[in-house]
């Protein structure tokens, strides 16, 4: 086990310090305003650096290395507020929340009604407070059982400080492990969304136990609409919820906390848009946030570490390199390193334990691009070289969709485009390599790709045929457990 803390960041430093008071990956994630996968891989890395395999055994090497101390330990308990913040009322919310301070609700106009054959949203109310006299009892209760655990861990690092080291276990366990599909056809066609969309923004976000897409905005017969349709993988139904106040085409989306974001756009008069909304799922509400520095539709887009970044796009004039990040906490833009090559049209994509985003494919005036870059938050500094080139995509494309899958290692799918014939690539970051397969339908553009677990989600498109709103879900990985004999 290392003894010191001289290959831990900074961030992992945090992260270490949290799991130390006994607090959930939920609750760092809320305290440090990341996403849950995030703090998995964060994880991860801590264990492999510091050697240990366990929760606890990281807990032992903090206090052994001073990085917490153990009277420290039991005082930093989690917050309570942040474990029950599915069952807080609503003004306490606000407690683990990332809203910037000052942003006003962009409220659904009155006359908003929902087509008809479309389910009506379900409106959860907020439940009812415990009355004030009873309330400091629930809440003491609650930390000091928080508290015992807290204590029960430290107890036991404590004993682990004072006994020999033992070998490790060779007790039978199982380790995930790739496995060919057992069958060729890794597809299913999903129920069709009510209308066909393209050029949409497209998210995943989960709450009540539950995963959902969300479809907002895009291009609907020939119009730029701001509808947003609810798909419910596990239901395979469709509900329609209040439309976006800003009909954008040519957008994308990302989840950071608690909200999904959808910067610029094209209006349906064909102009770019600075406009900036970010949709809260569990109110059903849009908030209206600080526009972009400039109009831009048809970027890139990703969310890493709890910030928004936006790669080039299309201003209605002229194809960009621009880079722009957003920090959620202020409510604020700041510009950072441009790309090698402006584009617009091109996908992105995270690879989470690398600290990269991938930005793949474009259009600008040289035509569709192979060009594939990645980008290192991290190294973008005064001082830091951020951006790499790339293995190119197999063929030039543009108004593509790029999923991750991080599941083994990170696997990054381009899928569809201007120029691909059925198109579906593989890329592996790790060696820098592609692999070809087939969508197994037409080719189409404009379409949106989201990855949940093993599985990626193909919605909407266009191709020969129109605008589509079919929906499919594609088996990228296939895992299988084996015994590990003693």
């Amino acid at each position: 086990m290392i003894n010191d803390l001289s290959q831990i960041s900074e961030r992992e430093r945090d992260i270490l310090r949290l799991v130390a008071t006994g607090a959930t990956n939920q609750q760092i994630a809320y305290q440090l305003n990341i996403s849950v996968n995030t703090v998995k891989v964060h994880l991860r890395n801590i264990f492999g650096k510091i050697g240990v395999t366990s929760r606890t055994e990281a807990t032992l090497f903090a206090v052994r290395t001073g990085l917490v101390q153990v009277g420290e330990a039991a005082q930093r308990a989690p917050d309570v507020s942040v474990a029950l913040a599915d069952e807080a009322p609503e003004d306490e919310l606000a407690v683990v929340e990332s809203l910037p301070a000052d942003p006003e609700p962009v409220e659904p106009a009155a006359n908003d009604e929902r087509p008809a054959g479309v389910d009506q949203p379900v409106v959860v109310a907020a439940p009812a407070r415990t009355a004030p006299s009873r309330r400091p009892l629930l809440l003491g209760g609650i930390a000091l059982l928080a508290l015992a655990v807290v204590a029960g861990i430290v107890v036991l690092a404590l004993r682990l400080l004072a006994a020999p080291t033992a070998s490790p276990s060779t007790a039978s366990t199982s380790d995930p492990v790739i496995s060919p599909p057992a069958v060729e056809n890794r597809w299913r066609e999903l129920a069709p969304m009510p209308t066909g969309r393209a050029g949409f923004a497209l998210a995943s976000y989960s709450y009540d136990n539950n995963q959902y897409l969300y479809v907002i905005g895009g291009e609907a017969s020939g119009a730029v609409v701001g509808e947003l349709l609810r798909y419910q993988p596990s239901a395979n139904t469709w509900v329609q919820l209040t439309a976006k106040p800003t009909p954008v085409s040519d957008v994308q989306a990302v989840v950071i906390g608690n909200k999904i974001y959808v910067p610029g756009g094209r209006l349906q008069s064909g102009e770019s848009t600075d406009a900036f909304e970010a949709y809260d799922p569990q109110r059903d509400k849009w908030i209206a946030l600080k526009p972009l520095p400039q109009k831009r539709s048809g970027y890139a887009l990703a969310a890493f570490e709890g910030k928004l970044y936006l790669f080039g796009g299309w201003d209605g004039v002229a194809y960009h390199a621009e880079v722009w990040q957003y920090n959620t906490d202020s409510n604020s833009w700041s510009e950072r390193t441009p790309m090698r090559v402006g584009r617009a049209y091109a996908g992105a994509a995270v690879a989470e334990e690398q600290g990269q985003i991938y930005v793949i494919g474009g259009h600008n005036a040289d035509g569709d691009l192979t060009v594939n870059e990645s980008y290192s938050p991290a190294t973008d500094d005064e001082s830091g070289r951020p951006w790499s080139t790339k293995t190119p995509l197999p063929r030039p494309s543009s108004r593509i969709a790029t999923a991750a899958i991080t599941t083994i290692s990170p696997q990054i799918f381009v899928i569809g485009g201007t120029n691909a014939s059925s198109q579906l690539v593989q890329y592996d970051s790790a060696a820098d390599s592609w692999s070809a397969g087939s969508i197994g339908i037409s080719q189409i553009r404009d379409l949106r790709v989201q990855s949940i677990g093993n599985k990626l989600y193909l919605i909407g498109g266009r191709d020969s045929a129109g605008i589509s709103a079919k929906a499919y879900e594609y088996q990228a990985v296939y895992s299988v457990f084996l015994p590990i004999s003693k």
